[in-house]
C-alpha cells in the first residue's frame, strides 16, 4: 500500500520546483545552483507559490538567472519582468532582493555557491551561511536544501516544512532516513518530498487521492 501510494505520489505530484522554474540544482553547477537560490528567496515570500515558480521561470527566459546577467542588468528590467509575472506586490523589493545576492555570491564565493557549501561544518552551517543572501531567512534557507539535496550530500536526507505533515497523514514514515528508504532512491526521495508538499498546499490529484483511500 505504502510503495504503491509513494509511486503514484512522484508520477502524479513530484515535480520539483527547481525543475517548474527550469532550474536543475541537481547538476551542482554555479549557475544552476544560483537560480534556485534566487527560486528559493522568492518561494519564501508571503505570495503563492505557483506566482513565484511563473516569476523565477520569467526570469530565466529573460536571461536575468545569471549573476553577471543581473548585475549588469537595469533594476527597471528586473522589476518589469517580476511585475508582469505574479510577483506586482513584491517587485521592487524582490528585485533588490536579487541584486543585492548576485553581488553577495559574487564577492563572498566568487560566483560558485559550491564554495559555501564547501566551507565547512554540518547542514547547520551550511543552512546559517546561506542565509547571508538578501531576502533568505531560515524558511528560504530550508526551501534551497530540499531541492540542492539532490546533489549537496551535506543536507540528504532532509524532509520539513508541510511535507512531514503530510507523511503523518497517509501513513508514511515521518522520519527523513526512513523515508528516504522507502522513496527508495535520493532523487525519488526529493520528488516525494516535493509531491508531500504540494498535496498540503493544492490538495491531491484523483490518482493520488485513491492511492491513498480517500
Amino acid at each position: 500500500m505504502a510503495d504503491d501510494l509513494i509511486d503514484v505520489l512522484i508520477d502524479e505530484q513530484g515535480q520539483l520546483y527547481s525543475e517548474e522554474m527550469g532550474a536543475h540544482p541537481g547538476r551542482d553547477t554555479p549557475q544552476e545552483l544560483f537560480h534556485w537560490l534566487v527560486g528559493a528567496i522568492m518561494l519564501s515570500a508571503r505570495i503563492s507559490a505557483s506566482n513565484a515558480v511563473q516569476a523565477a521561470r520569467a526570469l530565466r527566459e529573460a536571461g536575468l538567472h545569471r549573476i553577471d546577467a543581473i548585475r549588469e542588468a537595469d533594476r527597471a528590467e528586473l522589476v518589469r519582468v517580476l511585475n508582469e509575472n505574479g510577483y506586482a506586490r513584491f517587485d521592487e523589493s524582490t528585485a533588490d532582493y536579487i541584486r543585492e545576492t548576485a553581488a553577495w555570491v559574487n564577492e563572498e564565493y566568487g560566483g560558485d555557491l559550491r564554495r559555501l557549501r564547501d566551507a565547512g561544518g554540518g547542514p547547520d552551517a551550511v543552512l546559517e551561511r546561506l542565509r547571508g543572501a538578501k531576502g533568505l531567512g531560515p524558511l528560504g534557507a530550508r526551501i534551497f536544501a530540499r531541492e540542492a539535496q539532490l546533489a549537496w550530500n551535506v543536507f540528504y536526507p532532509v524532509v520539513d516544512g508541510p511535507a512531514v505533515e503530510q507523511a503523518r497523514q497517509f501513513g508514511l514514515p515521518e522520519d527523513a532516513h526512513a523515508l528516504a528508504e522507502a522513496a527508495g532512491g535520493r532523487e525519488r526521495f526529493v520528488r516525494l518530498g516535493a509531491a508531500l508538499t504540494r498535496v498540503a498546499l493544492d490538495g491531491p490529484t484523483e490518482a493520488v487521492a485513491r492511492a491513498a483511500g480517500r
